[in-house]
């Protein structure tokens, strides 16, 4: 009995027997053909060749079609018997033979091409929406290898990067494969069970490969990179692209395939160049070989980007799904040069999965408990593309390098180099780091902390910060940061500590706390930087940063109680004391003397700041509606959400003797910085509004303050940092709308990115971007205020594009006031 049961699993084991089918796809001059697709015919199962040509399929026992397929080469299906042994398939493939028959094109005449994308873009919206949802299993491999790199980057030797560069200086600094099952539901619904995980030189690693990141779909209307891309068949196509029939061929099944050439209209437009290829009759992308340059992605450092994709029919009459995807793209800034490579295999289509109605939420990917500890042979037996010579030594070279990485022997010699003391060290800062002990300490360079303003006068800091972290991916650690600071005109030391502990990655619980002596502006969001300050101090003798004095302590605990939902509490109890001006050193104006150290706003007060104390309790919470995320093995990554972020706060502060203020406030903001407008570009907004009431004992300190700006000296030049635009406003004084009661303040801005400067001649070459903006104040006991505001944006050279020049005209109770331009930097 018992051998008859050996028998049986014997023979049951041999029937779901997979055989290895191999071999080599070349052109008819024997060069290797990279990322062919091979695929059983009328299946998704299949796999693509690598880099080299080589390519693994892994089959049960039976009979086969076999396509073999290159866009721009003909098709062979060859027959296949696999039994259990190995088999080996080399196969050649030639150039296409493309028919133009029965085609005249005369002088005047429009191209046949134009015919059929516009019977593709007929169709557009009926593929796009085909399959309400399916399941298939993919598989992704990247790579990133340097092709050169510096010897040193800003000062610091690089050397051979722990041994992954060779004495070309080139090498493989990212390697990774993955295996996951994608899910998918219309219109946009995505989850990604990642079920295997590797990482060359990382046991531990997680692999950031993602087939719903992969998911460029020429069916839509735009696709984002760095921009919304127009897609070659949308809505508006013909707007962007001329079109060229190159010929026709006819594939395995005699279906007939047009190759249609894709030409930009404009090099700056966010468009495609390349070949897509359409079925005849069905109107469907059968592949693609599309590319995308510098000038149309925008993207600082980019050279070029190409993708291909390859469409199978997985359904009778008219289902085709994508089966392989390859994004090769050439880089290059500081001196690096690298290429990238993704290649992706989608097999398995499920076009009627079975999802209960609450398994779309929020979480887009998971990864499965041991994702990341298959083993090698493992590996072999599912990977679908072939390593290469280069993958395999550097999958070995890792292995070694990791060891190495990890001992205490090789993480102490590389902190003795990196913490060598050197001379401009006195005036650069200085770092120490223990990698085994996962220790820092850090003493921020000296000459960043000279500053000088009105009040202290010349101002010199000691700015040091101990970390420790408690594990290698430092998702828990904590920091202390003590700060002195020495004020020459007031002749005053004071001292703050801050002591700040991340808990964790999955909950983002952080405890932080604060206490001592520092100055502080009136407005706690410290709308006045140093720089700017001490260029009006110093040069046009203004004194627009107003200061006062606290002895303070302070604490916050924030947490993710739920997915989209932060609580935040927090404290604090400070002596806060008048300042005043000690100083009148200036570099020019020298007879002028400063303003007093003292607010004015519009709104009636006791403009004098009086000592005195305060102790208040805050609560706030931050709600981001249907919160995207990833959840990986002790952390989670925040993906955003395609609705706007509320913040809610409430602050008590409370009456202990006659010294303290009491009064209630209570704010609400609402926020969005992506709201996608297509080729159009993308807006932001945020509003805000709010109250203070139980307000008998209250200091302008904790008035509601806007955040405002002040021209350069007479002049119309106002300057700025447009990373804060958004929250603020260009021609508004700093305190002058100031105010203990009910208040509303908006502000709207659009990027149009190059949509309106790309087709402008000549100028569209440089890159440059326009945006506008509106912003909007009211406040219950004072007039409407007003701007709005045009710019031209991306202003420098090559990656460091900081600046942005705008016209701004403000306008009070809905009448004209003034104009101004602001110049401004993004800091």
């Amino acid at each position: 009995m018992k051998s008859i049961y050996l028998l049986f699993f014997f023979l049951l084991n041999s029937i779901f027997t997979f055989s290895q089918v191999k071999g080599k796809i070349t052109d008819s001059k024997g060069e290797p053909l990279p990322f062919a697709s091979i695929y059983v015919q009328g299946t998704s199962n299949g796999t693509t060749s690598n880099i080299e040509g080589d390519y693994v399929l892994e089959l049960k026992k039976g009979t086969y079609k076999l396509v073999f397929q290159f866009i721009g080469y003909e098709q062979k299906v060859k027959t296949l018997v696999v039994d259990n042994q190995p088999v080996t398939l080399d196969v050649v493939l030639s150039e296409e033979a493309f028919e133009l028959a029965g085609v005249v094109v005369t002088a005047d005449a429009e191209d046949p091409a134009y015919a059929i994308i516009r019977k593709a873009i007929q169709k557009r919206k009926y593929y796009k929406n085909q399959v309400s949802s399916y399941q298939c299993n993919v598989y992704i491999k990247g790579g990133i290898k340097l092709l050169d790199a510096p010897t040193n980057l800003l000062g610091n030797d690089l050397g051979d990067m722990g041994g992954q560069l060779d004495s070309n200086r080139q090498g493989v600094i990212y390697l990774s494969e993955s295996e996951a099952i994608l899910n998918f539901k219309q219109p946009d619904h995505y989850k990604e069970i990642m079920t295997s995980s590797k990482v060359s030189g990382d046991d531990n690693g997680f692999s950031f490969n993602r087939a719903s990141e992969m998911d460029f779909n020429f069916y839509k209307n735009t696709s984002m990179f760095q921009r919304e891309m127009v897609s070659p068949i949308a809505r508006n196509a013909m707007t962007y692209y001329r079109y060229k029939l190159l010929g026709t061929f006819f594939d395995e099944n005699g279906r007939m395939i047009n190759k249609i050439q894709v030409i930009q209209k404009r090099k700056e437009d966010p468009t495609y160049g390349g070949v897509i290829y359409i079925v005849d009759k069905l109107w469907n992308i059968q592949a693609t070989e599309l590319y995308l340059t510098q000038q149309s992605l925008k993207l600082p450092g980019m050279d070029s980007l190409w993708l291909k994709q390859v469409h199978v029919p997985v359904q009778e009459p008219d289902v085709w799904r994508l089966f392989s995807q390859t994004i090769t793209f050439k880089a290059g800034f500081l001196g690096f040069k690298m290429k990238g490579v993704f290649t992706g295999v989608y097999k398995n289509y499920n076009l009627n999965p079975s999802f209960d109605d609450k398994y779309f939420n929020n979480e887009v990917l998971i990864f499965e408990e041991g994702a990341n500890e298959k083993s090698l042979e493992y590996w072999d037996s599912i990977r679908p593309i072939p390593l290469t010579v280069d993958e395999s030594e550097d999958y070995v070279k890792k292995d070694s390098l990791q060891k190495i990485w990890d001992s205490k022997v090789y993480k102490d010699s590389i902190d003795k180099v990196r913490n060598k003391f050197k001379l401009v060290d006195i005036l650069l800062g200085y770092s120490y780091q223990n990698s085994w002990k996962k220790q820092t300490f850090t003493v921020k360079a000296p000459i960043s902390t000279i500053q000088f303003n009105p009040v202290q006068g010349g101002l010199l800091s000691l700015d040091m910060t101990y970390r420790k972290g408690f594990d290698e991916r430092g998702l828990r650690y904590y920091f202390v940061n003590p700060k002195i600071q020495y004020g020459f005109a007031d002749e005053r030391w004071r001292a703050r500590v801050n002591f700040f502990y991340h808990l964790n990655r999955t909950t983002f619980s952080r405890f932080y706390l604060s206490g001592g002596r520092e100055v502080m502006q009136f407005n706690s969001e410290n709308p006045i930087g140093p720089i700017l300050s001490a260029t009006a101090n110093l040069f046009d003798k203004q004194n627009y940063m107003k200061l006062y004095e606290r002895d303070f302590l302070y604490g916050y605990y924030s947490q993710e109680v739920m997915n989209g939902l932060v609580f935040r509490l927090s404290s604090e109890y400070a002596k806060r004391r008048a300042l005043r001006v000690n100083t009148q050193y200036s570099w020019k104006k020298k007879n002028e003397r400063y303003d007093l150290n003292e607010v004015n706003p519009a709104e009636g007060v006791d403009l004098l700041f009086k000592d005195h104390s305060i102790f208040y309790v805050e609560t706030s919470i931050r709600i981001r509606f249907a919160q995207k995320y990833l959840t990986y093995p002790n952390r989670k990554y925040i993906m955003g959400s395609k609705y706007p972020t509320v913040h809610l706060t409430y602050q008590k502060a409370i009456r202990i003797n006659n010294a303290f203020t009491s009064f209630n406030k209570i704010t609400l903001r609402i926020l969005d910085d992506n709201i996608s407008m297509g080729v159009l570009g993308y807006s932001e907004f945020n509003i805000k509004t709010g109250t203070i009431f139980s307000n008998q004992r209250i200091n302008l300190v904790d008035y509601n303050h806007f955040n405002g700006n002040h021209p350069q000296g007479d002049s119309r030049l106002f300057l700025g940092n447009p990373n804060k635009y958004i929250t603020s406003f260009l021609r508004l004084s700093y305190y002058e709308k100031s105010t203990k009661g009910e208040f509303f303040e908006g502000h709207y801005q659009h990027h149009f990115a190059g949509f309106l400067m790309d087709k402008v001649p000549l100028i569209r070459k440089l890159g440059l971007e326009t945006a506008m903006g509106v912003n909007f104040l009211y406040t219950k006991s004072q007039k409407d205020y007003a701007e709005v505001y045009f710019g031209i944006d991306n202003l420098g050279f090559k990656i460091f594009r900081l600046f942005r020049v705008d016209v701004v005209a403000s306008f009070r109770e809905r009448k004209f006031d003034d104009w101004g331009i602001v110049v401004g930097m993004k800091l």
